[in-house]
């Protein structure tokens, strides 16, 4: 019983917290346009707000990767800024630091970044291959600290994105406060510690044997209603063995609708698909 409690209190805070940010979400939206004040006179400049934020998940090695993706999808120079002017879509790669921190790994992406200034590298995050869950989670409360923007998108760096079509599909849910989108799936659950997608815990996931609802790690968006919820909660939010199991872990209890967006499922082949593996 004193366990059911602590659950219901629980959830009773973070939906309150949320009820918050709703109400700040629904102020914001009365007005297209967000102010800034112009130095010296006082006066205000309507500036557009971010629609998305996406952050790119790529890691050390994987530079061929970055450069197909800038080649193929990712706008660069001037190009990146008009994309943000005028569509509201800001694009960064997103990267921790080598466990040794300053080694050659490091500095390899301080050139890169120097050169491209695409990145949003993570001082407080290691890189590595077990981390990726956390690192799925440092993006979401450097993103959302950083820019106002409506959604926050997730990629891996295989995949090519459609930005218009992308677009399209994020203005259609921002009515919804609090979304997460993407090709949803259950998947089984493997306890077997030598098979490549174990989970070491297993047994927490009722029988055993499926995951809850979540969005394929290739890609997927959340609202900032829930951004803000993983910035707040950061360090009660726990982490799981694979990220996108993590990230809807986060969303478990709470009123969220999850949306199953065909056209995020990265290796179909329909037509309108919104992303492609590559």
């Amino acid at each position: 019983m004193q366990v059911s409690l602590f659950h219901f209190c629980f959830f009773r805070e973070q939906r309150k917290k949320l009820s918050s940010l709703e109400m700040q979400l629904s102020a914001a939206k009365q007005e297209s346009f967000v102010t800034k004040r112009l130095p010296g006179n006082g006066r205000k400049q309507p500036t557009k707000k971010v629609l998305a934020v996406i952050g790119i998940m790529t890691t050390f090695g994987r530079k061929k990767n970055r450069n197909a993706i800038r080649k193929a999808w990712m706008p660069t120079d001037t190009a990146m800024k008009t994309l943000a002017d005028q569509k509201g879509i800001t694009v960064r790669f997103v990267i921790g630091k080598s466990a040794n921190r300053g080694d050659s790994l490091d500095k390899e992406i301080e050139t890169e970044s120097s050169q491209t200034d695409d990145f949003i590298i993570l001082d407080n995050q290691v890189e590595a291959p077990e981390e990726k869950a956390k690192k799925i989670k440092s993006f979401f409360i450097y993103a959302v600290d950083k820019w106002d923007a409506e959604f926050y998108l997730k990629a891996n760096d295989d995949v090519y994105v459609n930005v218009d079509a992308l677009g399209g599909v994020l203005t259609s849910y921002l009515d919804k406060p609090r979304v997460y989108i993407g090709c949803m799936k259950s998947g089984e659950v493997f306890s077997d510690p030598t098979h490549q997608w174990h989970e070491p815990d297993w047994w927490k996931f009722g029988d055993g044997r499926s995951y809850f609802r979540h969005a394929s790690s290739d890609v997927y968006v959340i609202s900032k209603a829930l951004a803000q919820f993983i910035s707040i909660n950061r360090h009660i939010l726990r982490t799981y063995a694979h990220d996108d199991v993590s990230t809807g872990s986060w969303f478990i209890g709470l009123d969220v609708m999850h949306v199953d967006e065909r056209s995020f499922c990265c290796s179909s082949s329909s037509t309108g698909a919104l992303c492609a593996a590559v």
